[in-house]
């Protein structure tokens, strides 16, 4: 009797033992009803109204039955899957509180495992997702500062102009996107100074009417001034407050943020490369050093080309194309046939040529004809002038001529003669645009100056006057 009631009952047992039970009931019903089960109250029910009675009650059981599977079956799997639907719309905090141990228990117990190990996954996902967006900035940051470098690269590879290599840096130090202000401070050659020489910034007219236009670096002074002398980076933020004296950031680049980086080559201060900001709670990153620093060493190297190539100027003294001297021989040469023509009151003339319609020549018929041109008339002029005489390639399409020991009437025979040689020379082309011409003036120590630049400036006065009359000759002033 013990093992019929332990196989009856419906705890701690399955779906299958508990459709088994509900299903034997309903044969249990039917067996008593027909008389098989107990034979000897089946006489009972031998009149109509006992069958009925007989058959409302087996009716009883199976509606009992099917109510037992209903509660014990159906409505837990409506419940978890209710319970289901909410995790599935994103509620991973919920949970199905079912105690039975069944297949629906198991069920509930496995749905609530899952639903932990995937909110464990989200969050997980979740940190995963943060860490790849940090690393996603950092590589556009480092994509920044590799674009930003090629830039000044390549400028620096095609003998761009120290000015244009300049902006472009000062440019690039706001490209982290935090910055607000970029300037280079920079060494004056002349007065060796160091003032600014670029800013880049949204309210530039601002700053300058605080004075940043004229502002100055005095060594030791200032965060600036520190930066200068002890030839290191300097970073103002809000981990190095009260660190440095940020009064001249403050009152003349109006910033409380600041990235201060030296543009230094062996051992030489060139300047001071900055880039900040007006941001509350800022800290500088990595990647904005890196690029301040990569950058400071990309100028340093700009610079001294620039100092490299201003030096081999001065060296110089030939033109490479025509085997003339240049222009900085003119320079010197003439100051010094100044000071022996006054010395010694002896005249000394400067003669300037220009050829007439050389851009004209040049766009026609391009580059190698138009230097063949000037190697043409570079041979003119030596073959027509005495062994003290000098001449020199003094522009694009300007000649020079330095003539001590003659006055102005024997220059100007000089001048007008070359004049004629090279009208004559090209007299013979074709094409008319391939017949150029020449004009030139004539100044003279002391009439018309007593240095260099005086002469030179007043024989391009002349000269100007000279072409808007419509050239192909010599003029000077009487």
């Amino acid at each position: 009797m013990g093992v019929f009631w332990k196989w009856m009952t419906l705890r701690k047992r399955g779906l299958k033992h508990e459709l088994a039970v509900a299903f034997g009931l309903v044969i249990l019903a039917l067996l008593v009803f027909l008389g098989y089960l107990f034979p000897g109250v089946s006489s009972v029910f031998q009149t109509k109204t006992n069958l009925n009675v007989v058959a409302g009650i087996v009716f009883l059981i199976v509606v009992l039955g099917f109510f037992l599977l209903t509660q014990k079956i159906i409505d837990p799997l409506i419940k978890i899957s209710r319970e289901a639907k909410k995790i599935a719309e994103g509620d991973l905090t919920h949970e199905v509180k079912l105690s039975g141990e069944d297949e629906i228990g198991e069920l509930g117990v496995a749905l609530n495992r899952m639903t932990k190990r995937i909110k464990e996954n989200m969050e997980e996902l979740k940190v995963f997702s943060e860490k790849t967006e940090v690393i996603n900035s950092e590589i556009n940051k480092r994509i920044f500062v590799l674009a930003s470098l090629l830039q000044i690269s390549n400028l620096i590879s095609q003998n761009a102009k120290l000015e244009e290599i300049i902006e472009a840096g000062v440019d690039r130090c706001l490209s982290s996107g935090e910055m607000t202000l970029g300037c280079l401070i920079l060494r004056d050659r002349q007065s060796n100074e160091y003032v600014v020489k670029s800013v880049h910034s949204q309210n530039k007219e601002e700053l300058m009417a605080k004075g940043l236009g004229n502002f100055k670096v005095q060594l030791g002074v200032g965060a600036l001034g520190q930066a200068i002398l002890r030839q290191e980076t300097i970073v103002i933020d809000k981990s190095s407050a009260g660190t440095y004296d940020t009064e001249e950031l403050r009152s003349v680049f109006l910033l409380k943020n600041a990235l201060v980086v030296p543009i230094a080559s062996r051992g030489k201060i060139h300047g001071l490369l900055i880039a900040g900001n007006n941001k509350e709670n800022f800290s500088c990153h990595a990647a904005d050093k890196e690029l301040m620093d990569l950058l400071s060493k990309q100028l340093s190297i700009a610079i001294e080309n620039d100092l490299l190539a201003t030096r081999v100027e001065k060296l110089e003294i030939v033109d490479s194309l025509t085997g003339l001297y240049n222009s900085t021989f003119v320079g010197e040469r003439l100051n010094e046939e100044i000071k022996r023509a006054i010395r010694f009151q002896r005249p000394c003339a400067f003669v300037l040529f220009t050829i007439d319609r050389f851009s004209e020549f040049h766009g026609a018929f391009g580059h190698i004809a138009a230097e063949n041109v000037l190697i043409k008339i570079g041979s003119i002029l030596k073959e027509n002038i005495s062994e003290v005489d000098k001449a020199a390639r003094f522009g694009d399409h300007e000649f020079a001529l330095i003539l001590p020991e003659k006055n102005k009437r024997q220059s100007i025979e000089v001048a007008d003669e070359i004049r004629r040689k090279i009208e004559f020379v090209f007299s013979g082309e074709d094409d008319q645009r391939r017949k150029l011409t020449c004009t030139g003036s004539v100044t003279e120590n002391p009439v018309d100056g007593i240095t260099a630049d005086e002469l030179i400036s007043k024989a391009r006065e002349i000269l100007d006057s000279a072409k808007s009359q419509g050239g192909n000759r010599i003029s000077y002033k009487i």
